[in-house]
């Protein structure tokens, strides 16, 4: 696989002027899906936490996310979903289109505001149903494997009030881990989206796209961290889904690192930055150089053996993604390079994404996950390599779809479509990397790895 430096587009970003939203009968549908999930476990309540970090459960069901607080929906077949909230939830609640009953919860308020008026946690879990004879599914972000706890089972990442209570008043035994439900990769119902999910997270990557856009266009000798991340022009929507990072020099070894003004860039740093929203995340890295001769002397070698056996082998792991085909088939294309100690990779090589930046990955050794059509996902193969090279991140989202749902988006979101055709075209024309027709890339400059990142128009294609 022969690797070429070609001349790469920065197109214009097309943010669209109008968001897609989901439709209220779409909420009351993954209510359904969720309660029928429900049922085949064996469970008569599902308790989904959420709280500012946690949020994409119980906003997949209802579109409420909690900003300051705790919340809990409580949902049971035959009954109206209840929705517990904070001092602060009340009025927000009410952006949430779904019927339903909202209940103040103040032990979900912050500290010392006002807690009279509101029954105690338990005998609200109490007036709606649970208690000796309820079997309970609680859904907090993660679900745990014999080998982390001994009890997978009953094991919950959900605060230790919220679970005592529960289980002082259904049992022990009775309160079990049903995460899974949402973020199972083989089964989950959040793991695949439907077209309005789909057309709003391209939505989210191009604006996300026009920030790095701006970024990449104005890194130069001197800039502080914090004024290359003011580039990226964020205005507060799509929400953030993780902090924005942006780093030079040794401090860009932190990884997850905020701006800071006094990270002031030189020639020959190394640059480590990553943007993500609701859906969309992009992050790259590389030297602040020109050209090969600005690198320090012992970086000059940083090409050939760390950019172009990453650059293959993340076209490699393109060209393997199809309706159909697993997960760990997928691994495999590039099983050479994440398991070369020599590249530093320590993570699974790509992640699922949702509202929340890794509601899973099933990437991994021998996975039979079958990817489905609706599934979204990022290219994210973090190599960390420590100095002189520190390493190389290209990450970018897209989303697999069958020839049913690319239609349907022709038809509803046909300038959607066509930005995704137009991406298309120069991944495949410019960078030279297959892909399958299932391949919706989300990002307008998906796979763009640019050895020398103060000319960022110059990359890598085969």
């Amino acid at each position: 696989m022969t690797v070429r430096l070609v001349e790469v587009e920065f197109p214009e970003p097309m943010v669209p002027t109008e968001v897609p939203v989901v439709a209220r009968s779409v909420y009351g549908s993954r209510i359904q899906r969720a309660l029928g999930a429900l049922q085949e476990r064996g469970l008569s309540h599902l308790v989904v936490y959420a709280d500012r970090e946690h949020f994409a459960n119980m906003h997949f069901l209802i579109g409420y996310d909690p900003r300051f607080e705790e919340a809990l929906l409580i949902m049971s077949p035959g009954n109206r979903p209840a929705l517990f909230v904070g001092n602060e939830g009340m009025a927000y609640a009410a952006i949430s289109e779904v019927e339903m009953d909202v209940v103040l919860c103040q032990s979900f308020s912050l500290m010392g505001q006002p807690r009279g008026k509101s029954p105690s946690l338990k005998q609200m879990l109490s007036d709606v149903g649970i208690g000796r004879g309820a079997r309970v599914g609680i859904v907090g972000s993660k679900y745990f494997s014999p080998h982390e706890v001994d009890d997978p089972e009953h094991a919950s990442d959900a605060p230790g009030l919220i679970v005592d209570t529960l289980r002082s008043l259904a049992g022990y035994e009775n309160v079990v881990n049903a995460t899974g439900i949402f973020t199972d990769p083989v089964n989950g119902i959040r793991i695949c989206l439907d077209v309005d999910d789909i057309a709003f997270f391209e939505y989210g990557a191009e604006v996300v796209y026009s920030g790095v856009r701006r970024v990449l266009k104005g890194l130069r000798e001197g800039v502080s961290a914090l004024e290359a991340s003011a580039l990226l022009g964020y205005a507060g929507y799509p929400p953030l889904s993780c902090h924005i990072t942006m780093s030079f020099g040794e401090r860009a070894m932190l990884g997850l690192a905020s701006p800071s003004p006094a990270n002031k860039l030189r020639i020959g740093d190394f640059v480590n930055f990553g943007y993500g929203v609701w859906g969309a995340n992009m992050a790259r890295s590389g030297f602040a150089v020109e050209r090969k001769a600005q690198l320090a002397p012992d970086a000059r070698g940083v090409v050939e053996d760390l950019y172009i056996p990453y650059f293959q082998m993340m076209a490699r792991w393109y060209s393997s993604l199809a309706v159909g085909r697993t997960a760990g088939d997928v691994y495999e294309a590039v099983k050479d390079f994440v398991r070369d100690q020599q590249y530093g990779v320590v993570l699974n090589p790509g992640h699922l994404i949702h509202l929340d930046e890794w509601p899973h990955s099933p990437f991994s050794p021998g996975s039979t996950c079958e990817l489905r059509s609706g599934m979204a996902m990022q290219c994210d193969i973090i190599s960390s390599t420590g100095a002189p090279y520190y390493g190389v991140h290209v990450e970018d989202g897209l989303v697999l779809a069958d020839a049913a749902i690319r239609a349907e988006l022709n038809s509803k979101y046909p300038a959607a479509a066509e930005r995704i055709r137009q991406r298309r075209r120069r991944f495949t024309e410019t960078l030279g990397i297959r892909l399958s027709d299932d391949v919706l890339l989300m990002s307008s400059i998906q796979g763009v790895l640019s050895p020398y990142m103060l000319r960022p128009e110059l990359a890598f294609g085969l």
